[in-house]
Order: structure tokens, then C-alpha cells, then sequence
């Protein structure tokens, strides 16, 4: 049954009817992913819903109680203090789609000296902006492209943000060259060597949209990094979410499982 289920979920007659009976088959299958046959991500993939009130709010609530906020990522604060950039006069954290502010309330409150980088799509880079230039807030920068050369930065975060971008080689070449760590969480990978091309899932999760990531090739993605004289120091998997799973997509993909990676440069 789970098989028919998800063959129905891949096609587009599915996607007029998801807001209705999405949360329906969910609730029944706990089908998070399906296959498409995409070449590419949808150009308005990941719709944002931006609201200057409820941003402002989130990131207040986090900064005066002691709210952890949800990090896709949970020991994020644990591997700055122990990497040795923790003794650094300022840390630079580039947070690359980084959504809301909760990280940066979390982070600001437990480093004294922290220079947090926020980078994600235009819309909310212009509200983080205004949030900023609103608070005064001196220790966040907005960043809304790569030229400056003079950018560096310690760690760049990608916070289960990298499947969901479509050119992600050309956003890693950005940051190649101005970092010491790159950590990618929430990530999912799979391990077949004649699987070598991304493949593009639907997400099935929300019931307010659909989403649209892809599933990378372990190796090839591992290759591409040390090629650019990054070598990786640590690999889980992501356990944030549970009860996320790949169950219907298993028997294809070997080793198919969300991931955190943590690189350094050579």
C-alpha cells in the first residue's frame, strides 16, 4: 500500500489537491519524500511567508528567556567552543539561509564576541535588514551577495539549507575561499556509486506547500569539497526531526538518511 501511495504522490495532479488531503495521507503514511523526475528545482521553491511582527517576536523570545531555539544542528555552539576559533578575539559566523533570527539570539547570548552573517533569500534579507537598522543591532551584518572580497568569515552554517538551493556548487564556490569550517546539517545524502547525478524530491510534510530539494551523492559531493581543499572531519546523522524517515525510497538508495558533515579547509 505504502508503494501505491508514494507512486500517486510523485505526479502533478497530486500537487492540486496536497492543501486538502495532504495532511490526510501524511498522517495515515508518513511519506516525507517521493522522486520526481526534475532536472532542476522549481524556480519558487520554498515559498517564504515573511511577517516583520511575528520575525521580531521569535527573535526577542529567544534572546530575553532561556528558550532553546530549534537548530537543525544541536550542538552548533558546542563545536565553535571546541574547534580553537572559540579563543579568537571575534568569531564570524555566516549563517547561509539562515531564516529567522532564533540562532543568532541563541549564539549572541552564549559568545561574547560574536559576528553573525545573515544570508537567505532577498525578501528576508530585506526584513532582517530593517529588524537590524529598527534594534540597533551592531554584531549582525546582512549579507545580500559575495563580491566584497574583503568578507571572511570562521564557520558558514548551512542549517538544512543546501538541498533546498539550486545551484549549490556555484553558493559553495562563494565561500570557498573565505572559511576555515563549513558545517551542512539536516542534509540528506545517499551512497550509491552508480546513482552519480543529484536526484530532486518532493517534500510531503507541510500542508502549506510543497517543496522541492535534492538527494546528493555522498562521494561525489565529498570529492567536489576536497577538491576544494576542504577535508571532512565529521560525519552523523541528523536526529533532529526524529521521526523523519526514508522509508519508501530505501530500497533504491543505499545508506539514503539525513546527514551533518562538518569540513575544514586543508
Amino acid at each position: 500500500m505504502r508503494e501505491l501511495v508514494s507512486f500517486f504522490l510523485k505526479f502533478k495532479i497530486y500537487n492540486n489537491i496536497h492543501k486538502v488531503l495532504g495532511p490526510k495521507i501524511f498522517k495515515l503514511f508518513k511519506i516525507f519524500f517521493v522522486e520526481t523526475n526534475f532536472e532542476k528545482l522549481p524556480v519558487l521553491n520554498h515559498p517564504l511567508e515573511i511577517d516583520y511582527k511575528k520575525e521580531l517576536k521569535k527573535y526577542n523570545l529567544v534572546k530575553k528567556t532561556k528558550l532553546r531555539p530549534f537548530v537543525s544542528y544541536s550542538h552548533i555552539l558546542d563545536i565553535i567552543k571546541l574547534s580553537g576559533q572559540f579563543k579568537k578575539r571575534e568569531i564570524k559566523f555566516l549563517d547561509f539561509g539562515a531564516g529567522n533570527l532564533e540562532l543568532f539570539a541563541y549564539l549572541s547570548k552564549n559568545m561574547s564576541k560574536l559576528k553573525y552573517f545573515y544570508h537567505d533569500q532577498n525578501e528576508y534579507n530585506l526584513l532582517i535588514e530593517k529588524i537590524k537598522n529598527d534594534k540597533k543591532i551592531k554584531n549582525l551584518e546582512v549579507i545580500k551577495n559575495f563580491k566584497n572580497k574583503s568578507l571572511n568569515f570562521d564557520f558558514v552554517y548551512f542549517g538544512g539549507s543546501l538541498q533546498y538551493i539550486n545551484d549549490y556548487k556555484s553558493a559553495l564556490k562563494k565561500i570557498f575561499k573565505k572559511t576555515k569550517f563549513i558545517i551542512i546539517s539536516q542534509t540528506p545524502f545517499h551512497f550509491n556509486e552508480n546513482i552519480q547525478n543529484d536526484i530532486i524530491l518532493k517534500q510531503l510534510n507541510l500542508s502549506y506547500a510543497l517543496n522541492y530539494l535534492y538527494l546528493i551523492n555522498y562521494q561525489k559531493f565529498k570529492k567536489f569539497l576536497q577538491k576544494n581543499k576542504f577535508n571532512l572531519i565529521s560525519m552523523t546523522h541528523n536526529r533532529v526531526i526524529k521521526f523523519i524517515n526514508f522509508k519508501n525510497l530505501k530500497k533504491k538508495y543505499k545508506n539514503i538518511d539525513m546527514y551533518d558533515l562538518i569540513f575544514e579547509k586543508k
